[in-house]
């Protein structure tokens, strides 16, 4: 009898930590077991008990029930990356909120695109050589140097006085070479650089060229995509 009684005891003190976790929401008991993380978004996925934790240029799992963290791709059976689809929508609305005053503007045309871009970057070549056949497109460039030599590029580009004849030069990869690139920054041309690489940070870029068009986040370039898009 004693035993049954310290049992029942027992029960009567877990039951209401345990209804109270269940009851839970998985915000609250993100925030309970890991109050070192913030996040901007928590959001159930298409396996039930799993969660996806956005926050804000990061994207990885909760499980709940067992309070663990996950971190990798959910990839569907067709072998789309549904954890990088959904990390794209996400980016979308911050860069649609981008300051386009501090972007280099390329272009006249109706289509306006955003894109983040090294200049040292293949396929941000290509991106500029397909653009610059076209008349129907405005770019606004943002730079995100991947190295030394990309960044000495860009502070080229942004010390010129004609800062569009300065992009086509090394885009068109006419300076490559040269080796009287070193340009003394004024504090002006400082700034934009360090709100471009602010910026990629904030969206959570870590690669280029990175295209925000037609309220969408397209990472990477592939020309059939955008001649798709520009029909449209």
């Amino acid at each position: 009898m004693k035993r049954t009684s310290i049992l029942v005891l027992f029960l009567l003190l877990i039951l209401p930590a345990c209804v109270a976790a269940k009851n839970s929401s998985p915000e609250e008991m993100f925030r309970k077991s890991f109050p070192d993380r913030s996040f901007e978004s928590i959001t159930p996925t298409s396996i039930a008990g799993i969660y996806e934790v956005y926050t804000g240029n990061q994207l990885f799992y909760y499980a709940p029930e067992a309070n663990v963290l996950i971190y990798g791709n959910l990839v569907s059976k067709e072998g789309v990356s549904l954890t990088r689809e959904s990390y794209l929508k996400k980016m979308a609305p911050k860069m649609a909120h981008l300051p386009l005053d501090s972007a280099l503007k390329i272009g006249e045309g109706k289509n306006v695109i955003v894109e983040f871009m090294d200049p040292d970057c293949s396929h941000c070549r290509e991106s500029y050589k397909f653009f610059s056949r076209r008349k129907d497109v405005t770019i606004y460039v943002f730079f995100y140097p991947l190295s030394p030599v990309s960044e000495k590029k860009i502070r080229y580009i942004l010390c010129a006085a004609d800062q569009q004849k300065a992009y086509d030069e090394i885009m068109r990869g006419t300076l490559d070479n040269k080796a009287n690139l070193n340009a003394e920054m004024d504090k002006k041309a400082e700034e934009v650089l360090k709100n471009h690489k602010r910026l990629a940070a904030q969206i959570g870029i870590r690669s280029t060229p990175f295209f925000y068009f037609k309220g969408r986040v397209i990472d990477g370039f592939e020309a059939p995509v955008f001649e798709q898009l520009l029909k449209n």
